[in-house]
């Protein structure tokens, strides 16, 4: 691995990062789907080249029209551009070729990947954030940490890519065969299919069955509030038994924010109280994660043969069986790369970083180890390369964090492109606009997964306010990750401000049949907590019923 050791390299570094004025003539989209909130600067300076360049990699070995998410701040806030390349019919063309040998082996490719480039260097890292860094090391270390975002990004995106395409491919097949334009019921046909984040839902709900199981854990939790949880439970042997059954939970499965995108959050392994948390509302609700997920699978084969059964016989019907066939084998890999990227990759980084912050309180650059975030990365390498004291310049950034917390970001700069929105993007994130209908009270979005449910709004912002969920409440929200999958379980229905039907809380909201509408725009500036909502996720759209 080459290490960069001049000055040179950041010369320019917030010329490049930040969207100049003189480009916001170019159509600069705010990412919603996956950046709710303005992101720290030492995170923005990993992330935003690391999508540029990594997809910019990705793309061209993928043959994709799209050249590349270019990627740049604005107020802390996440904004792209998407340049197409000029022969887009070819490139097509060309990227439509290059599946046929991709998609058999999707998830193999991926695994090879994780087995052989990514957990090497989380185990480095892991031995990073133990050592007493030097000023040398530590900046060795920082650049190091931003050559392998940009390689781990460009990996992202060369296995998760094909997934989408295979959506459009199969959609495209499915509506000739069937002759509709419901294309997006073809989904149902591949629900059930096991990931990274279904396996950590099944295994918070055995720690709950252990807490169901035992009269003396019943009452803690019963009794407890979840701030107390863990100092309870330490009181008594069982109790001491039962955190150490977590612990073992979050060693494997603890790398995670319900964030996922930031340096600054506290993750799930630092903390058992997010874990605890979800084990008590877990208790609200009488399941069984086995048997659900295995009727969730019935389900499914008799869709899947009823759907052959309508399809006549021929070439395109045996083409259909085979990407449905190679797309149950992959259909994982969307909540698997986030397991494994999207979350793992900054929960590991979390830990190094606070060492080297360590390593800049010992030489009085910065106060206190977490402020290290707040530096930007070429600030980040001079400070390590000429250790001088930053607390102004910290104080100064926390403020315009704060501040830029309390903005609404523009939702895009520059004229939105005419035309057709490319289908990939528009099936991740979404490009309705959508406005709320006065006289019927009532707003659409897309189809996420179909079903109908009324209830009463709880608008969730973060994982802190994870325990505002009850059974059988509508979870509202500007979108979700997966740790948010743990709320799957316990909503009655969900209903987002931004995605598609292939973006995160649709696929997994038809895994758990939870009714679904998402990219509405509109939903959490709209609903309150204590509003009664009906969704409707088969026509996409949500009526409002009582207004709190």
């Amino acid at each position: 691995m080459s290490i960069l050791i001049s000055g040179e390299e950041f010369k320019d570094f917030k010329t490049n990062l930040f969207i100049a004025e003189e480009e916001k003539n170019l159509f600069w989209q705010l990412d919603g789907a996956h950046f709710q909130k303005p992101l720290t600067p030492l995170f923005s300076s990993y992330i935003a080249p690391a999508v540029s360049a990594g997809t910019l990699e990705a793309f061209e070995k993928l043959k994709l029209p799209v050249k590349q998410f270019r990627v740049k701040m604005a107020k802390g806030y996440y904004y792209q551009t998407v340049p197409l390349h000029d022969n887009v019919e070819e490139r097509l063309k060309e990227h439509q070729e290059a599946m046929t040998s991709v998609f058999p082996r999707l998830m193999e490719i991926f695994n090879e990947y994780v087995e052989e480039t990514i957990l090497p260097f989380y185990e480095r890292l892991d031995e990073y954030q133990k050592q007493n860094l030097t000023l040398q090391e530590a900046e060795q270390k920082v650049i190091e940490l931003d050559n392998m975002y940009k390689r781990i990004w460009s990996i992202h995106f060369e296995v998760v890519m094909p997934r989408l395409s295979m959506g459009v491919a199969i959609e495209e097949v499915y509506g000739e065969l069937l002759n509709t334009k419901n294309t997006a019921e073809v989904y149902d046909l591949l629900l059930g299919t096991m990931n990274k984040s279904l396996e950590t839902d099944r295994e918070l709900w055995k720690l709950s069955l252990l807490v169901k199981g035992s009269s003396v854990l019943t009452k803690i939790f019963n009794t407890t509030n979840a701030e107390q949880l863990q100092a309870t439970l330490e009181e008594v042997e069982e109790g001491r038994k039962f955190l150490d059954s977590v612990q073992s939970f979050l060693d494997v499965y603890g790398y995670r924010t319900a964030n996922s995108h930031e340096f600054a959050d506290e993750t799930w392994i630092e903390n058992p109280f997010h874990a605890l948390k979800v084990i008590k509302n877990y208790l609200e609700k009488d399941f069984d994660f086995e048997a659900e997920l295995q009727e969730v699978i019935s389900k499914r084969e008799k869709k899947v043969g009823e759907a052959l059964s309508k399809m006549p016989e021929g070439e395109l019907k045996e083409q259909f069986k085979s990407l449905h066939e190679m797309a149950l084998k992959m259909w994982g890999i969307d909540e698997d790369h986030h397991f494994y990227i999207d979350a793992m990759l900054p929960a590991k980084a979390r830990p190094f970083l606070l060492n080297v912050g360590q390593t800049l309180v010992k030489h009085s650059v910065i106060e206190q180890k977490e402020d290290v975030v707040f530096l930007y990365l070429d600030e980040l390498v001079e400070v390590l390369r000429n250790p001088k004291p930053s607390h102004d310049l910290i104080k100064e950034r926390k403020e315009e964090h704060k501040y830029n917390e309390s903005l609404t970001p523009a939702p895009f700069f520059g004229e939105p492109p005419e035309g057709p929105v490319d289908p990939i993007v528009e099936r991740v994130f979404g490009s309705k606009t959508n406005e709320i209908s006065e006289e019927m009270k009532s707003f659409s979005g897309y189809a996420g997964s179909q079903g109908k449910h009324t209830g009463t709004v709880k608008v969730v912002s973060g994982q802190h306010e994870f325990d505002k969920v009850k059974k059988g409440d509508i979870l509202v929200c500007k979108t979700t990750t997966p740790p948010w999958t743990v709320l799957f379980n316990l909503a009655g229905a969900i209903v987002t401000d931004v995605g598609g039907i292939l973006s995160h809380a649709a696929t997994v909201a038809r895994e758990y049949e939870v009714p679904c509408v998402i990219g509405t725009k509109v939903a959490t500036s709209t609903l309150k907590d204590g509003d009664v909502i009906t969704v409707d996720g088969t026509k996409g759209e949500v009526i409002i019923h009582e207004q709190n």
